[in-house]
């Protein structure tokens, strides 16, 4: 399949010279960072293949003692991609100050970290985000200002984000 995307006969023997000696190593690479995925690492591999297909002019240019180098980096690069395109994504929509904010898709871990919480932001965000409370409906129950109640939702979310974030979840 990689032959064909090349023009001329010398750049298909190139790449096979190519492949036939980094196949191997850059394999392995992938293997390290994705461990018993198997799957995973030969995706990584395959897509690094086809990256140094469609920039082949640009690797030709490189010295040979180079290359290997070269090659390695670009699986690696392209393992991390695929583990990055893998990561939780946090569902929290942020909305302009004031405005109602709601986490969609509640999940329980989410649930847990907020209960987890200091009480004096467990209480705003639970009324904010499960109950889905207005600021002023928010002050008028625990008796505060809104102006009170707004800095605890905001230092509560930044909180919680900082929690989801060391718990592997990405802020969208």
């Amino acid at each position: 399949m990689y032959l064909a995307m090349l023009e001329s006969d010398s750049d298909r023997q190139e790449f096979l010279d190519l492949y036939n000696l980094y196949s191997t190593p850059m394999l392995l690479v992938a293997k390290k960072i994705f461990g018993q995925d198997q799957s995973s690492a030969e995706d990584a591999v395959q897509t690094a293949w086809m990256k140094v297909i469609e920039n082949f002019s640009k690797i030709q240019a490189i010295p040979c003692k180079k290359r290997g180098a070269y090659l390695v980096i670009i699986v690696k690069n392209e393992a991390i991609s695929i583990l990055r395109k893998r990561q939780k994504e946090l569902p929290l929509n942020e909305t302009a100050a004031g405005e109602e904010s709601t986490i969609e898709n509640s999940s329980q871990p989410i649930m847990d970290m907020i209960h987890s919480m200091p009480q004096v932001y467990r209480a705003v965000l639970e009324m904010r985000f499960v109950e889905e409370c207005s600021t002023r409906e928010i002050a008028n129950r625990l008796h505060l200002k809104e102006s009170t109640v707004n800095t605890r939702i905001h230092r509560g979310r930044l909180l919680l984000i900082k929690k989801l974030k060391e718990e592997g979840y990405t802020y969208d």
